[in-house]
């Protein structure tokens, strides 16, 4: 009986594999232009939409065995009189069908992002097959140059500047991973502000051909990130310095670790801040608006160029100088903006929605965020002083023989 139930389970499922299909509508990987780096642009005088698409080469990402270097990605310009255009126009170049799901970054211009995006960020949105997790980079070096440039050891460009992004906020604090295109989109109906990280390109041209491969020189022709670009909605009002960057991100709790370089007895001595916890609060004091952070860090002791030796009053030193210098260039940084008009931390919408009678006072009265003040307070420790406590000095100390 169990024999005569087993062979009649087995007859079932030999019918029901029977009844089914392959993957009838799946798309074959040469059928696909599969698109890794967008760029974006606008004429203003025009009003046309510029877009550049590099498309994935995959036979040579795949591991090469001679024949030579082939180009990793090829790049498409595309214009159109209107954004919804794009897609008919793209088509009428590409052999394959567009897959835009693969796309790593993407680039707008400047003198795009000064105009506003607005557009570009409603497409995007309404496609299905958006990735909102991409990054988003301004540029101010000429779309076409950027476009039509090879990079230097990853090969893939969008990918390139993808993997920076996650290094470098990993490492010195001066990028975070808060630079995505639904960052953005979040922060579009409010007032808050968005810092995406700017790029330039090196050197005085585009390197076009994979004989750039060949060549010993990685600065030259390359991309690196020259600051941050402002966007309020969707629009760019200002530029922050690329040594202003730590300190937004720092004061903004988006940091995980952060850079400084000390001078103590006319020596450097280089600082890692690892894991800095930041708390923040409105408070009112004296009548005015308040903005008090608590910033608590470990530092780690990275490069050490004094003679003195590393003793507990140095360290102490080296602390006190480290919290001194840090709360000096925050408390600057954070004028300047405020000069500038940049709400940078959304100070006004928080203040907007505080509640009390002291409040109420304060929002009536004109640029609260030029009368808010900061206080800063730092409480930090050195808990690595890296593999030798006193550094080599070189010096004869007469105790050895000749």
């Amino acid at each position: 009986m169990k024999e005569l139930k087993k062979g009649f389970m087995i007859s079932i499922i030999g019918v029901l594999l029977c009844c089914t299909t392959g993957c009838w509508d799946k798309n074959e990987l040469n059928q696909l232009a599969i698109g890794e780096l967008v760029g974006a642009d606008q004429d203003p005088d025009t009003g046309k939409q510029i877009v550049y698409y590099q498309i994935v080469n995959p036979d040579a990402v795949a591991i090469q065995k001679g024949g030579g270097i082939k180009a990793p990605v090829y790049t498409y310009r595309v214009e159109a009189d209107h954004i919804s255009e794009l897609g008919a126009k793209t088509s009428n170049l590409l052999p394959r069908k567009l897959f835009s799901d693969h796309y790593q970054s993407e680039i707008v211009t400047e003198r795009y992002a000064r105009q506003g995006i607005i557009s570009l960020l409603n497409f995007f949105e309404k496609q299905h097959n958006r990735r909102s997790n991409i990054y988003l980079f301004i540029t101010d070096s000429p779309l076409s140059d950027v476009m039509m440039t090879y990079l230097p050891l990853e090969r893939l460009p969008g990918r390139s500047l993808r993997s920076i992004i996650e290094i470098q906020s990993q490492i010195t604090g001066r990028l975070s991973k808060r630079v995505r295109v639904k960052d953005l989109v979040e922060n579009m109906e409010s007032s808050k502000l968005t810092v995406l990280p700017m790029i330039s390109l090196n050197g005085p041209g585009p390197s076009p051909s994979t004989s750039r491969y060949e060549h010993i020189s990685g600065n030259q022709g390359n991309l690196h990130f020259s600051g941050g670009a402002i966007l309020k909605h969707d629009r760019m009002i200002g530029k922050l310095k690329l040594d202003q960057m730590d300190y937004y991100f720092i004061l903004k709790g988006d940091s995980k670790v952060f850079m400084e370089s000390l001078t103590i007895h006319n020596h450097k001595v280089a600082i890692r801040a690892v894991k800095p916890k930041v708390w923040s609060h409105l408070d009112i004091v004296s009548g005015e608006p308040v903005w008090k952070v608590d910033i608590r860090t470990k530092l780690m002791i990275v490069n050490n160029e004094q003679k003195e030796d590393l003793t507990l009053a140095n360290l102490d030193i080296i602390k006190e100088t480290f919290k001194q210098q840090v709360f000096q260039k925050m408390n600057e940084f954070y004028q300047e903006s405020v000069r500038q008009g940049w709400d940078l931390f959304g100070l006004e919408e928080k203040i907007k929605y505080q509640n009390g009678k002291e409040w109420d006072l304060i929002k009536k009265k004109e640029n609260i965020l030029g009368k808010t003040k900061l206080q800063l307070s730092i409480q930090c420790e050195i808990t690595d002083i890296g593999q030798i406590i006193n550094p080599y000095t070189g010096e004869n100390d007469g105790n050895s023989s000749n």
